[in-house]
């Protein structure tokens, strides 16, 4: 199979109407809409979206847990949605993006079967996450766990970069001296509050005028304002609370998934993932 067809099945609620047109929906779908290659000019699939069923088990495995059940028999995979990429892009704005790529295994000439890389780009380099061999049809429920646990990980390091910089930022300064020096002293040495990082590419919009400080996102029928560092806040009841574009959009639609491919400019509706690229090819 080297086509690239797509389900027509598209996700049940919100989540199906945000997620852009030419998104593939590979799970649920039927073995022969799964694709083994990727399609002509493609590079790799970026995932949009994912969430794995109970028979994937817990991301984290404990002692007594049972054992997680066998993908190639048992569907692991609730969602898997992506979005075929033309090209590598630049690593640099892309951290967080999960990305799969098709190969032809060098061991058989099978069309059915094909080697499944997973990479994720962080502190500006594309990291391994596996390469599955020979996998037939089945092989979004193989990698949904994996792909899951590196989207929050990395989601997750954005958003607590983007709360750090809050806080030794806008909020430090309305802060009274004695608590900020308390934060300060309770974070330093506490890998939980990473400081070295940007805390999200929608700082570097800002900065070449693509994206504005007050101005709006949407994603369906949320709205999000765009604060100075990249930020996000989404009308909430507490007014420091500070997300990321990845961070609130799966906090809003309860999967995960890669926001840049969800929100959207409120006055012209262009995906944040296009201004990314248009940034990209200045």
């Amino acid at each position: 199979m080297t086509s690239n067809p797509t389900s027509r099945t598209r996700p049940p609620g919100d989540l199906g109407h945000a997620l852009p047109p030419e998104a593939v929906i590979l799970a649920p779908a039927p073995p022969e809409a799964v694709p083994m290659r990727p399609p002509a000019g493609a590079w790799g699939l970026v995932v949009v979206a994912v969430r794995t069923t109970p028979a994937a088990g817990a991301p984290v495995g404990l002692v007594g847990d049972a054992p997680a059940a066998d993908p190639a028999d048992a569907d692991t995979a609730a969602l898997l949605a992506g979005v075929w990429l033309p090209a590598p892009p630049p690593v640099y704005g892309h951290d967080g993006d999960v990305v799969v790529r098709l190969h032809a295994p060098t061991d058989t000439d099978d069309p059915a079967v094909a080697d499944v890389e997973v990479i994720a780009a962080a502190d500006g380099v594309w990291n391994s996450v596996g390469t599955w061999r020979s996998v037939g049809a089945r092989w979004p429920h193989e990698i949904a766990l994996s792909v899951l646990v590196h989207m929050r990980s990395l989601a997750d390091a954005a958003l607590r970069d983007a709360q750090w910089a809050m806080l030794t930022g806008p909020i430090a300064a309305a802060l009274p001296d004695a608590l900020l020096d308390d934060l300060i002293r309770e974070s330093a040495g506490s890998p939980a509050w990473p400081r070295r990082r940007t805390p999200d590419a929608l700082a570097a919009l800002i900065e070449a005028g693509l994206v504005a400080v007050g101005e709006q996102l949407v994603c369906n029928e949320h709205i999000a304002t765009v604060r100075d560092g990249g930020v996000l806040h989404d009308g909430g009841l507490h007014a420091f609370a500070v997300s990321t574009v990845t961070a609130l959009a799966t906090s809003l639609t309860g999967t995960t998934v890669n926001g840049w491919h969800l929100w959207r400019r409120a006055r012209d509706h262009r995906l944040l993932a296009e201004l990314r690229t248009e940034l990209a090819t200045r």
